[in-house]
């Protein structure tokens, strides 16, 4: 069962893709645990942070996933969170992804290290933090799946396509990249994921 404990991590190699979570107890723990590059969260190195004990081992010391940075060191300063935001997450065509929030044209840009394994279409919260004087995204909570599911006929237009669907829903805009290969005709199941804009957007969930 997995329990949420509070300990310094420290790297304890010059390796950039691993490090390990050291108890303030370590004689009662018997161990470090190992954690790796992609559960890092945006912890540094020296930071007091709360962990997570996780169900596997590597090698001879059990997993632990950062879930939270609680102090710095003294050589990297705690970034002031600027805001909290509820809404949804957009991948990217890469390792990286978009916190879009109504009002606001392009979306808080989210590297892949910080989206916690959010994917397309899902309802995050977010902190907002400014980093090299640009605001950026790291997501903290997954909410669900956001947005109603439609029928429709997907039309295709080359980097983008539209659903029309059944009954009195105005036509589901399809960036390229959600469209799921589907081809003009094909009937398709789509969920919205935005509502805000001339249109909404959405991303085809298969081929019906």
């Amino acid at each position: 069962m997995r329990k949420p404990i509070e300990i310094v991590w420290k790297f304890q190699c010059k390796k950039w893709d691993f490090g390990f979570v050291i108890p303030d107890e370590r004689a009662e723990w018997g161990w470090d645990f190992f954690v790796h590059q992609k559960h890092f969260a945006v912890a540094q190195d020296g930071n007091r942070v709360r962990a997570e004990i996780m169900d596997r081992v590597s090698g001879k010391k059990p997993e632990a996933k950062i879930i939270e940075v609680l102090s710095w060191s003294a050589k990297k300063p705690l970034r002031e969170v600027l805001e909290v935001v509820e809404w949804v997450f957009s991948g990217g065509s890469g390792d990286f992804g978009f916190v879009d929030v109504p009002g606001r044209e392009e979306g808080y840009f989210c590297y892949g290290l910080k989206k916690n394994g959010a994917k397309d279409g899902d309802k995050v919260r977010a902190e907002i933090k400014k980093y090299n004087g640009k605001p950026e995204a790291i997501v903290i909570d997954i909410l669900g799946e956001t947005g109603e599911i439609f029928e429709g006929i997907y039309s295709d237009n080359t980097s983008f396509g539209f659903v029309k669907v059944w009954g009195d829903t105005p036509d589901i805009f399809i960036p390229g990249s959600k469209s799921k290969d589907a081809k003009t005709g094909d009937k398709v199941k789509v969920r919205v994921i935005k509502q805000w804009g001339r249109r909404p957007e959405g991303v085809v969930e298969g081929l019906i």
